[in-house]
């Protein structure tokens, strides 16, 4: 009678419950990393709770392609290496679901000031004039260290962008990139 029951069970969740091509090592790969809400675990991961599925499935395709390398975090390349289609799908909703919440960290007020004028200048049509646009990935709040190294591999052309972007990122200098990465990380809600 148990084992009647038992099979009974598993069949009825087979056919009701959810499947998840994304097996527990996938998931603790990847919350090694991001953390379990999302956020990251060190300064160098950027925060990808709260962002949008679709963001985080060109950035898991642009790492699989080798159109982002991966210098700063090895292990990155590696993990998405073998995902399926459908896993990065899955991961991107699973993180995407979470609450967006920014980084917090200390910044230059001077530099922030600075920062926000090229942002209102050459970035906020796209990524948001106060508020983070979901829809271009989220800079607001983003983590220094992930935000410096991104524009800087976007303005030498070193990282896969928009050619709407490359325009504005071509053209910032050391200090530009160090103004808008502490305008971003200003940002505290």
């Amino acid at each position: 009678m148990t084992g009647i029951r038992f099979t009974a069970i598993a069949a009825l969740l087979a056919v009701a419950g959810p499947t998840w091509a994304v097996d527990a090592g996938v998931m603790k790969m990847c919350v090694g990393c991001h953390g379990e809400d999302g956020v990251g675990v060190d300064a160098d991961t950027p925060i990808i709770g709260g962002i949008p599925p679709i963001v985080q499935e060109d950035a898991i395709y642009a790492y699989i392609d080798g159109d982002r390398t991966c210098d700063v975090k090895p292990f990155m390349c590696m993990a998405v290496s073998k995902l399926s289609e459908e896993q990065v799908t899955e991961l991107a909703e699973h993180f995407a679901a979470m609450p967006y919440a920014p980084a917090g960290e200390e910044v230059d007020p001077a530099l922030a000031e600075k920062g926000k004028a090229l942002h209102d200048a050459s970035c906020a049509i796209c990524h948001g004039a106060d508020e983070p646009n979901h829809e271009y990935g989220i800079l607001h709040g983003q983590r220094k260290n992930y935000l410096r190294y991104a524009l800087k591999h976007y303005a030498a052309g070193t990282r896969t962008q928009l050619p709407a972007m490359e325009k504005q990122t071509s053209a910032l200098s050391e200090d530009d990139i160090e103004a808008l990465v502490n305008f971003y990380a200003s940002y505290k809600n």
